[in-house]
Formats: C-alpha cells, sequence, structure tokens
C-alpha cells in the first residue's frame, strides 16, 4: 500500500473541494459518501434501513429518499448510530477493496467520519481542512440546509480540536479556490507526494 492520505475538517469546511483538486492531480480519491450512496441501493442494506427508519424514507418509485432518511437519521445520536452501523460496514468494505486495488500509488481517503473509523489506522498522512466558522455556516446556507443543520451534523463526530491535533499538515480554505489549489500544490510538494501523469 502506498501513501494513504486522510483529510479531516468541520462540516462544509471544504474538504471534499481538496479532494477535487487532488483527484484533478492525479490521485486516487475514495469518496466515503459516493460509496454509501452506492451502498444504499443495495437491497439488504435499503431493508434494513426501511426496517429501522420506516417507509417513509422511500420515493415513489421505491429508491431511497435520502433527504428523508437525512432528517430521521440526525434527529438524535442513537439514530445516527444505526445509520452508521447499517452502512458503514459495507462502505469500509467497498473502500478497503479500492485500496488494496490501487497497489503503491497514493490514496486519498475522503471519509467524513473518518478519525472514527477503523480506516484511520491506514492513514500515513492527514491533512486538516481549516475555515472560519461565519464562512462554513454560509456555505451550509449555500446548500439549502436548515437553520442550525451544520451544527447538528458536527455535534456527531469527533470535535475540530481532536481533528486539527491529529493533522500533520493544515490546508486553510478561507480564501478563492485559486488560493486552496495553490496551497494544495505547496502541501503535495511539502509531503513529496508526486501527482502521477494524468
Amino acid at each position: 500500500m502506498g501513501e494513504v492520505i486522510g483529510i479531516v475538517g468541520g462540516v462544509a469546511s471544504g474538504k471534499s473541494r481538496v479532494s477535487s483538486i487532488l483527484a484533478q492531480r492525479g490521485l486516487t480519491v475514495l469518496d466515503a459518501d459516493a460509496e454509501a450512496r452506492q451502498a444504499v441501493r443495495e437491497p439488504a442494506i435499503l431493508e434494513a434501513l426501511v426496517e429501522r427508519f420506516g417507509q417513509a424514507i422511500l420515493a415513489g418509485d421505491g429508491s431511497l429518499d435520502r433527504a428523508a432518511l437525512a432528517d430521521r437519521a440526525f434527529r438524535d445520536p442513537r439514530s445516527t448510530a444505526d445509520l452508521n452501523g447499517i452502512v458503514h460496514p459495507r462502505v469500509r468494505e467497498r473502500l478497503l477493496e479500492q485500496l488494496r486495488a490501487a497497489g503503491d500509488a497514493p490514496v486519498v481517503l475522503d471519509v467524513p467520519l473518518l478519525l472514527e473509523s477503523p480506516l484511520a489506522a491506514l492513514v500515513s498522512t492527514w491533512i486538516f481542512v481549516e475555515a472560519s466558522e461565519s464562512l462554513r455556516e454560509a456555505r451550509a446556507r449555500s446548500r439549502n440546509w436548515d437553520p442550525g443543520e451544520r451544527a447538528r451534523r458536527e455535534s456527531r463526530q469527533a470535535d475540530l480540536s481532536a481533528k486539527r491535533s491529529r493533522a500533520e499538515h493544515v490546508l486553510e480554505n478561507n480564501g478563492t479556490i485559486e488560493d486552496l489549489e495553490r496551497s494544495v500544490d505547496a502541501l503535495l510538494e511539502r509531503i513529496g507526494v508526486t501527482p502521477p501523469s494524468i
């Protein structure tokens, strides 16, 4: 297994944006959210979600209504834990398959609860994406989240100080996308990761 880069930060700090830049540079990015979207299409997982959260999480065509699921799953810590218990094992399995397939190539883990995941043991380099509280709140509003939704989701994760203290590198994301791209490129050079040819 090659270099495994773990990205952590607050909700709406720009972790996925950093992952996107790294993907543009040719690194393999393993996106847990994308894997979760695939996992919940699997009949056994969808059935388990319906059993736990009710028929109301289904759209008219029988597929998962992700917004309805989020409304129920993030209401309280127990519901969130139940959701994670159903979906996360399959997501981890899919990510591990891709990690093995990547061989010695550098890989980026874009996993919302990475610090709390068994996958954390595989990370060789941690990056913390930092953004101001006000900017993160503005980004959450741009996603049409209800007031307080960002804070509610963040309360279900390790606190920011724990994430920041785990990271060897900090990327500030309070400026433009161009600023962030320059910071990512400088960081890759600093940690000695040479992006493969695209």
